[in-house]
């Protein structure tokens, strides 16, 4: 799906939705802080889409006017989207609280800290959480948006196929989590997958899981033996869900793409590019780091915190060699980062 905004003048805004089917008929949804005003299909002929292939009538433009929006122009809090599945396309700018930055926060737990992205609401112009949920190409939009200067996206995205974004306009954030916790995380969300969809995982992330999910739907998280049991005798496609994670976030091009101990310099590379970097074992630093660079107060947007169930599974895991093998290049990876953060937190001093 490829979509912008092209001028926003009062009482006009024109904008393009080229929807991922060719024969598929776009249709934006308008609201505001009020509610639904209206779904309005797309009726501006773009040539170049249908010379290009991407678009069978070329349809694909929407202008808005007092006609289709009464009382457009004073619309302050105007949102478009589209129809079919919600996407953010615009938002008008926000009163004197908008940021004007744009921030790329990189979500390295699969359990994603929705709080502080829905906190960021009240900040950003734009603002889409879990990139990770649409393709590459809707991914790759977003960070395209030329006439937006108020951008926060989030997700757990391949960092390596967007790190050029940080030569362009956008400033990298990341709170790393901890491997043995983060490997007692995935254990448990998969077993609750079993039973449940939990609504903070797309349908590209459950495909990807699926086999995991099907394999660790029994295991008995009482049973410390039968954890490194399950873990040993996993099958390629079961223990790539639990591999050093992280590692592979950040250096793999492919989210099933192993990582080897020479992607853990690609890694520390990206990381000494981002303008804040923090530890889920020191949330206050990340916190007060982020504030600082957003120039808000943080005391009440909350960071996730570390969970007392995940931590006693995380406390078993550190004791299985196997878990060990599972997360090496990850556990690197951690204690140079931590390393870095407690050196440059010593030299603050």
């Amino acid at each position: 799906m490829l979509f912008n905004i092209q001028r926003d003048s009062g009482d006009l805004v024109e904008g393009y939705l080229i929807p991922d089917g060719f024969s598929d008929v776009p249709v934006v949804l308008v609201s505001d802080a009020g509610g639904r005003i209206a779904e309005i299909a797309c009726d501006q002929l773009h040539s170049a889409v249908v010379a290009s292939g991407r678009h069978n009538t070329g349809l694909v433009g929407f202008k808005l006017t007092d006609h289709n929006v009464p009382g457009l122009k004073e619309r302050s809090t105007l949102v478009v989207q589209d129809a079919k599945t919600g996407l953010l396309i615009y938002r008008r700018p926000l009163p004197s609280r908008q940021i004007d930055r744009k921030i790329l926060r990189i979500e390295t737990q699969l359990v994603p800290h929705a709080a502080l992205d829905r906190a960021m609401r009240n900040h950003f112009q734009y603002v889409l959480p879990s990139i990770e949920r649409y393709g590459y190409e809707t991914t790759l939009q977003v960070f395209l948006l030329d006439k937006l200067q108020s951008i926060y996206l989030s997700g757990r995205f391949q960092v390596r196929n967007h790190q050029d974004f940080f030569d362009k306009g956008f400033s990298g954030v990341a709170l790393l989590t901890e491997p043995y916790y983060e490997m007692a995380l995935r254990l448990l969300t998969l077993k609750l997958c079993s039973t449940t969809k939990p609504p903070f995982l797309g349908e590209r992330d459950l495909m990807t899981l699926s086999p995991a999910v099907a394999y660790y739907a029994d295991l008995d998280f009482k049973d410390t033996g039968a954890i490194a049991k399950a873990l040993k005798r996993a099958p390629p496609r079961v223990r790539a869900v639990l591999m050093s994670p992280t590692t592979r976030q950040f250096a793999c091009a492919d989210p099933e793409q192993p990582s080897t101990r020479r992607d853990i310099a690609v890694v520390m590379d990206i990381i000494s590019r981002l303008e804040v970097i923090g530890h889920i074992n020191d949330t206050l630093s990340f916190a007060s780091s982020l504030g600082e660079l957003l120039n808000i107060d943080m005391d009440r947007i909350p960071i996730l915190q570390r969970n007392d169930a995940i931590d006693r599974v995380a406390a078993e895991l550190r004791t299985f060699a196997v878990a060990e093998s599972y997360l090496e290049d990850d556990l690197i990876l951690d204690y140079y980062v931590r390393k870095a953060i407690d050196d440059a937190a010593a030299q603050k001093i």
